[in-house]
């Protein structure tokens, strides 16, 4: 198709020669999930628009994920964004450290854009949900980007894609979804959408001829299947109701402590007992003599049985025939069967929530948690240095993404091209080699 890039089902232009060609083409036209019936411009995000919130309230709910999630953005984070620049010397390959103090323009904009924050907010969109959503502003003349911020991933839709130039022209921002809510609302703002393939001067001559002051340049994990939104793999746990078995445990013991009587033992008293016990005498006491005897009766084993003096005694109590020639006890200890006591639905509990942390790639002696059908410890120090060791190994691949909006800023407004940005890990060491138990590498 000419010029066109696909990522998925969707189609993005690249090259002046399709960017910048705004009338209709047969090259360019591209035919976008024909089965997607629902009016307005705004792609949907989950059947009723409401993914990204449906999925945060049911992670809220789970201990296990929430920690894993925090977990991973801290790792994506590390030591924070350092500038660099790479050296080779010998065949080997460093990073030369560069202070800020030393380029004030781009030590300014930082400041001014609270940068640091910005990386937080970012690394919690793309952990969370795989894609994010930086705004940027322009300068009047085009020339420069003054201004970078986070739009919440939550409150952002895409424009259906335009089926004569293939790409999203547009991102929908409104702080409530609701199934039908449209793009025309007073509540939703329409801001234009850059490809991120795109180069800073594909983007800065675009900007220029769509009279574009602000944009967003979506940056997300990569595609499989989708058309709009990433479906994170560790997701599955909430498609396949891991998460919600999690939470459900929980909820169940809270309402079974709520709502099961406390009582230990529940005390049968035969009638046979108070007639042989008080002959004639029983019937002709008074209604209220009877209860009296009788709650006196129940207090006194009561108290013979509660405490922890009298654990393991027993009571003697006479057996007799009754008129029909049947043994009646005359009184009967029943002990209530405790549904608490055996630590019902704990293991699978315990497997909801090592499923979430096997998905999610955090090993679970990390946050404390012993591996299912081993010695359910929390795993020795060195376990947990080579755990997070490999953990960080992995977020090459996923800094690189987040560190496209770095790139763009710095060719967009023509800051030293040999520099480079990344995220400083932290490496767990021992004691006897740094007191602090840390050390941050590049």
């Amino acid at each position: 198709m000419g010029n066109i890039t696909r990522h998925g089902d969707v189609a993005f232009g690249h090259g002046s020669g399709t960017v910048f060609s705004f009338g209709k083409t047969s090259e360019s036209h591209t035919i976008v999930n024909p089965e997607d019936k629902s009016s307005g411009k705004i792609a949907k995000w989950g059947e009723d628009n409401k993914y990204p919130q449906n999925f945060i309230k049911t992670l809220k709910l789970n201990g296990a994920g929430s920690a894993g999630a925090r977990f991973l953005k801290s790792t994506h984070y590390g030591q924070g964004f350092k500038l660099y620049k790479p050296n080779t010397e010998n065949g080997k390959e460093s990073k030369e450290l560069v202070s800020l103090i030393d380029h004030t323009e781009i030590r300014d904009f930082f400041r001014t854009c609270k940068m640091e924050r910005f990386w937080v907010e970012t690394i919690a969109d793309l952990e969370d949900l795989y894609i994010a959503f930086p705004e940027f502003i322009l300068s009047k003349d085009f020339n420069t980007i003054t201004s970078v911020r986070r739009l919440q991933t939550s409150k952002c839709r895409f424009q259906k894609i335009n089926e004569a130039t293939g790409l999203i022209e547009n991102i929908y921002y409104c702080h409530k979804w609701e199934p039908n809510t449209k793009e025309d609302s007073e509540y939703v703002e329409t801001i234009a959408a850059i490809d991120s393939w795109w180069s800073a001067e594909q983007i800065k001559e675009y900007c220029k001829k769509k009279k574009i002051y602000k944009f967003v340049m979506p940056v997300f994990y990569p595609l499989q299947d989708e058309t709009y939104y990433p479906e994170a793999d560790w997701h599955a746990i909430y498609r396949n109701g891991w998460m919600d078995v999690a939470a459900s445990i929980p909820e169940y013991k809270k309402h079974l402590f709520q709502n099961q009587i406390n009582v230990k033992h529940v005390v049968h008293i035969s009638e046979e007992y108070f007639t042989r016990t008080y002959k004639d005498q029983w019937a002709d006491f008074t209604d209220e003599k009877k209860k009296q005897i009788r709650d006196q009766l129940t207090e006194a084993i009561d108290n013979h049985l509660s405490g922890n003096k009298n654990a393991g005694k027993s009571i003697q109590s006479i057996t007799y025939k009754d008129a029909n020639g049947n043994w009646t006890k005359g009184i009967e200890v029943t002990a209530v069967d405790d549904k608490l006591k055996d630590g019902a639905y704990l293991p699978e509990a315990s497997a909801a929530n090592s499923e979430i942390m096997f998905a999610m790639g955090v090993d679970p002696s990390l946050l404390g948690a012993g591996i299912p059908g081993g010695k359910m410890n929390t795993g020795s120090g060195s376990d947990k240095r080579e755990a997070f060791s490999i953990l960080t190994s992995l977020f090459k691949t996923k800094r690189q993404i987040t560190l496209e909006v770095w790139e763009l800023l710095r060719d967009y407004n023509g800051w030293d091209p040999d520099l480079e940005g990344d995220f400083a890990n932290t490496e767990l060491t021992t004691l006897d080699k740094n007191p602090t138990g840390t050390q941050t590498t590049m």
